[in-house]
């Protein structure tokens, strides 16, 4: 078993050479590029790089979506003995500049025109960056003070220094222990903090998912996490190239329906609010169907939830029953398997807690869905359900070598091959994150089943206060929340405070319909939410959504927002978690009106 990533992709290479590696879109239809084809661009793009100044233990920043370029320029940063720093694609300009600075990348890959442009005026605030590599052609030359080619230009100079010198071929003998990549954490508090990971650490988690997950040269998965996110780097990359699996990229987030019925994938990696868009966007069109579409739907999960329940309790399934369930798989279930391609086989969830509801839902109607458990900082994964002994609720056991415990606060700690060695430049921040034992300190609050099976219960760092003492975890009220078809975003504030309130985040495009439907007359959105009558939809809804829940975990008032959350305005981190305090900031006027008494 190879011990360093590249000559892990290069045994794969050699053995299945004209095996699909990649696929993307060209105008508008998926080509293929094959492993042979794969390992040879990402030799002339190493060997070009080495010409033009990259040098082991570099740092070589990619600042881009997910693209075949993407996969090239990483391998071939690895092949050198450089290391990778991915930039989220979406980030702040601020954010950018920050991370280059800090990791002091001195060579940087871009995607688009508007990408560089937003680096442009600030190119000199940017010490360390000496060249510019755009994935689009552009004249070579000088920028702001910094060298500017291209991905292609690079490309065919390595054709050529090969050509004259083959032994520029030959790969940097790294160790396993040596550093791969700098990773900068989500950072929902202050500035990120760059996770420093090495071969070691992220294979650990490749061959251990493999194995778990039986990931093999006959899978093809449907790539629109950004790769600048371990889970989707690790487990959608790394973890699919290694097994000689085929990765296919979506043109963009708004393709991934078309792109996922074009390709037939058979594994999924998703985040919760993946699943949750794609089960109420099959909700809506359910809801506003005819009647009989609306009957069907419902007697479907319920024969099938019925169903499920009688397996898992290991009791006599009546034969009328399973009539039933065979003829709402052809009528119903078959059809919603096709909007998936047909052939998934395996979706795994992670990044955030998924809805227990939900999960039940899509895993009753025959989705293998399995949830999982990380941080960027592990590599990322700490436990995933085994299929065929997954439990809803639960995030699995452990990868194998990776021990977990519970700490004081129920905080979840963690040991393994799959931790990181340290945050860049933040001694003291390691100090605390990875004890002298070696345990890593997550801030994740949870217990394990009786089966060993590891279950979320929090955040040490987001649980709220109120001023009568009561601790209150805010993810599973807001989880409740936004299984509302009329909310998008939702968070909830009340630390050091007598009660519960929101920031209630509307789906636009719902509640305008919803609005001409009952002749609602509004002149704009923001108009719009200031309507009784809409008033009136949200509490009834907020209200419906909690119901199960304890009277101090209920939201007594809330505000609606027009502006949605996101990664541009500073208020969603990349992986997209609420930025609460940054919320707060800038919804304080809001805040303080559903407290006047205080």
């Amino acid at each position: 078993m190879a011990e360093t990533l590249y000559l892990a992709f290069q045994k794969v290479a050699e053995r299945l050479p004209e095996h699909p590696a990649l696929m993307h879109k060209v105008n508008g239809k998926y080509q293929t590029i094959t492993y042979s084809r794969l390992k040879r661009m990402v030799d002339d793009l190493a060997a070009g790089l080495k010409t033009a100044g990259v040098m082991p233990g570099m740092r070589v920043g990619i600042y881009s979506y997910n693209r075949p370029e993407w996969v090239i320029a990483d391998l071939a940063i690895i092949k050198l003995g450089a290391i990778t720093v991915p930039v989220y694609h979406n980030l702040p300009t601020e954010s950018v500049r920050y991370i280059l600075n800090d990791a002091e990348v001195s060579y940087l890959f871009v995607e688009t025109p508007d990408l560089y442009n937003s680096l442009t005026p600030h190119l000199s605030e940017i010490k360390p960056l000496k060249t510019i590599i755009t994935f689009y052609d552009t004249p070579e030359g000088v920028s702001g003070g910094k060298s500017l080619t291209s991905f292609s230009a690079l490309l065919q100079l390595g054709a050529r220094a090969l050509g004259e010198n083959s032994e520029i071929a030959q790969p940097h003998l790294s160790e396993p222990s040596d550093l791969v990549t700098i990773c900068y954490t989500s950072g929902t508090t202050g500035e990120p903090k760059g996770a420093m990971l090495t071969h070691h650490n992220i294979l650990s988690n490749v061959w251990a998912a493999i194995e778990r997950f039986n990931v093999n040269e006959n899978d093809l998965l449907v790539s629109f996490l950004p790769l600048c996110h371990m889970f989707e780097r690790t487990c959608g990359y790394y973890t699919m190239l290694l097994a000689g699996a085929t990765v296919a990229y979506a043109q963009s987030i708004e393709t991934i329906r078309e792109d996922v019925k074009a390709v037939k994938p058979t594994l999924l990696i998703v985040v919760p609010r993946v699943l949750e868009k794609a089960y109420n966007a099959v909700q809506e069109k359910v809801l506003t169907g005819p009647p009989l579409q609306r009957k069907l739907m419902v007697a479907t999960i319920k024969t099938y939830n019925r169903y499920a329940l009688l397996r898992s309790r290991k009791q006599k399934i009546p034969l009328i029953l399973k009539f039933q369930h065979w003829l709402f798989g052809v009528l119903v279930v078959g059809k919603l398997k096709k909007l998936a391609g047909g052939r998934v086989r395996l979706i795994v969830s992670g990044g955030a807690p998924l809805d227990r509801k939900l999960a039940r839902i899509f895993r009753n109607l025959g989705f293998n869905l399995l949830e999982g458990y990380g941080l960027t900082e592990t590599s990322p994964v700490v436990c995933a359900a085994i299929p065929g002994e997954e439990r809803v609720g639960t995030v699995g056991k452990p990868f194998p070598n990776v021990e977990v415990k519970i700490g004081p606060e129920d905080e979840i700690l963690v040991r393994g091959p799959n931790v990181m060695k340290g945050y860049l430049n933040k001694p003291e921040e390691s100090a605390r994150a990875v004890d002298a034992e070696g345990w890593f300190h997550t801030g994740d609050q949870g217990r394990f089943d009786s089966e060993g099976n590891l279950i979320i219960t929090g955040r040490i760092k987001e649980i709220i206060v109120n001023s009568y003492g009561k601790n209150i975890a805010p993810v599973p009220i807001e989880q409740a929340l936004v299984s509302s078809k009329f909310i998008e975003q939702a968070m909830v504030v009340g630390d050091r405070l007598p009660y519960l309130t929101a920031l209630i985040v509307p789906a636009r495009i719902t509640l305008e319909d919803y609005a001409r439907k009952e002749r609602i007359p509004f002149a704009d959105f923001t108009e719009l939410l200031r309507h009784p009558q809409i008033i009136k939809l949200f509490r009834e809804e907020i209200d419906r959504c909690l119901a199960p829940f304890a009277p101090y975990e209920k939201v007594r008032d809330f505000s609606l927002v027009p502006e949605p959350f996101t990664v541009e305005n500073g208020l969603l981190t990349p992986t997209l978690k609420i930025r609460r305090n940054k919320v707060i900031e800038v919804y304080q006027p809001l805040v303080r009106a559903m407290y006047p008494e205080v």
